[in-house]
């Protein structure tokens, strides 16, 4: 059985699911929850996120490849994080499965609204997703195959929570249509 999950119940819409909670801890701690009590054989994510650069179109899904953690203080120069978490890949079977583009998505704790920083981030990164490593790291901890399947909603800066508001329904829809060949 392969499970749905996404941060909140609505981002789902008619897809059968879970909701894993907002931001990467209330995420982890929802997957780790739900991979238990359902012993799925696959877990994908889906939602909307933000991309760092226009060659990712708004109102297109993306399936990831790659799923990092991140620190805005840390990438700004301003902190570091000791021990960094390594990134995770996706699963490549259920990659395979996926008629999508494919994206390296990282995961921070809040969303980035200062160009300046969002700059830094691009370099190694294409989309940014508040939940993607915390169930990614999830299921790496169980042994569960995993996939995020996110749609764009918007350009990371300052005017991301503008965009994303106008723009998350298509998002989603996309993510929720890309799924089909894993449901």
């Amino acid at each position: 059985m392969t499970l749905v999950v996404a941060a909140v119940r609505a981002e789902l819409g008619e897809l059968p699911g879970h909701a894993v909670g907002v931001g990467p801890i209330r995420a982890a701690v929802g997957a780790t929850a739900l991979i238990a009590r359902h012993r799925p054989d696959a877990v994908v994510l889906i939602g909307s996120c933000g991309a760092y650069r226009a060659d990712h179109a708004i109102g297109q899904a993306y399936a990831a490849v790659l799923v990092g953690t991140g620190d805005a203080a840390a990438a700004s120069g301003l902190a570091y994080v000791p021990l960094p978490a390594p990134p995770l890949l996706g699963d490549p079977d259920l990659l395979a499965r996926l008629e999508v583009p494919q994206a390296r998505v990282l995961t921070l704790a809040a969303i980035t609204r200062d160009p300046a920083l969002s700059g830094p981030l691009a370099a190694d990164w294409d989309l940014e997703h508040m939940e993607a490593f915390g169930v990614a790291h999830a299921c790496a901890q169980a042994g569960v195959p995993f996939v995020a399947v996110l749609g764009v909603a918007n350009r990371v800066g300052p005017d991301a929570h503008a965009e994303w508001t106008q723009n998350r329904g298509m998002a989603e829809h996309a993510a929720r249509v890309a799924v089909a060949p894993l449901t």
